[in-house]
């Protein structure tokens, strides 16, 4: 067991130093909206929102991954344009030792023609990268009087640093429209556009490549109760790819023009163009008046189902979105004309 745990920290510990990992990501991406594109800050119904995600995964192989997100946004109306601004703080730790925290102001424009919604985001931000050294062992961490590893011995290297930040560039659009029962929706976005120096090591200019994804929703009003909603993500950089589709049900129990009561469940598939399947994915969640609540769990598909017995990810969302308090304009055509 011993040996597997030292397996495991190597691999982790080369994947730190390369330092090209993906970015954080949710099986429920569609419930961190900030993070999956910054057109959709405040892109909803609603005066404002705020919205935590948490995610815990591959526990099996001790302290994997566990991240968290919070964030909030707002709609605001100056000369008549529909304007927002937002928020998202993510904080993502792999391996126990690697520690990723990002903090990203999020501003959105929206413009309504021919039935058309159009959106459009930028994204700013501070990026801060740490590890432990305390945490790892290393070859001239060997105590040759023991025969073990000593982690408070001197680790000798002198061109690794265990701290680096950066400023990070975001941005997307969205559009989406109406026709009868059917509602798309269709988003693209580009992370990471100024290509940040991102690396432990000291005098390395490796850089950070730009990531894309392209997501799409279709929502269909089935019923009166019922609505079918598909929901499918593909992510990409220049050497990773992430594939992510499914459908929710959502049945409705009640529902006013100013909220629903509904609960929803469903199933996603999570994969890559160029590689095995990576995890099945089950979901479940309520709406309750102004709060979403959001479920998810990964069963492992991947060659790593062996070692954590198809055990993967558990995954809880949780949105807060308040009633808009903006009169509605509405035209009404006159018989006498």
């Amino acid at each position: 067991m011993r040996t597997y745990r030292h397996l495991i920290g190597i691999i982790f510990t080369a994947w730190i130093f390369v330092g090209k990992a993906q970015d954080v990501h949710f099986s429920q991406y569609y419930f961190s909206p900030l993070s999956l594109n910054p057109a959709n800050t405040g892109n909803y119904d609603g005066d404002y929102r705020f919205f935590v995600n948490y995610r815990s995964q591959w526990k099996e192989i001790g302290e994997a991954y566990d991240t968290y997100s919070a964030g909030g946004d707002f709609n605001f109306f100056p000369g008549g344009i529909n304007c927002s601004g937002g928020f998202l703080v993510l904080n993502d730790r792999s391996g126990g030792n690697l520690n990723v925290t990002k903090i990203l102001p999020s501003f959105a424009i929206h413009h309504s023609l021919g039935g058309f919604n159009f959106h459009g985001g930028i994204q700013p931000g501070f990026v801060i990268k740490t590890i432990d050294f305390y945490q790892n062992t290393y070859p001239n961490q060997l105590n040759w009087t023991t025969g073990q590893f000593d982690n408070s011995l001197p680790n000798m290297e002198s061109n690794v640093s265990q701290r680096f930040s950066f400023l990070d560039l975001n941005a997307g659009a969205a559009i989406s429209k109406r026709f009868g029962k059917f509602e798309p929706e269709l988003g693209y976005s580009w992370f990471h556009l100024n290509r940040p120096k991102e690396s432990f090591l000291q005098n390395n200019n490796s850089r950070l490549p730009i990531r894309q994804a392209a997501n799409l929703m279709l929502r269909l009003y089935a019923g009166k109760r019922l609505i079918l909603e598909g929901h499918s993500m593909y992510g990409f950089t220049s050497e990773v790819s992430d594939w992510v589709s499914g459908l929710n049900v959502e049945i409705i129990f009640r529902q006013n023009p100013l909220y629903k009561n509904s609960v929803f469940f469903g199933a996603m598939w999570r994969s890559g163009l160029e590689r095995n399947p990576d995890a099945g994915i089950l979901t479940a969640g309520l709406h309750y008046e102004k709060y979403t609540f959001g479920f998810s769990y990964d069963v492992t598909l991947s060659q790593l189902k062996t070692s954590v017995d198809m055990k993967g990810a558990f995954e809880i969302a949780i949105i807060y979105k308040a009633f808009n308090n903006r009169l509605q304009k509405r035209e009404i055509n006159c018989e006498r004309f």
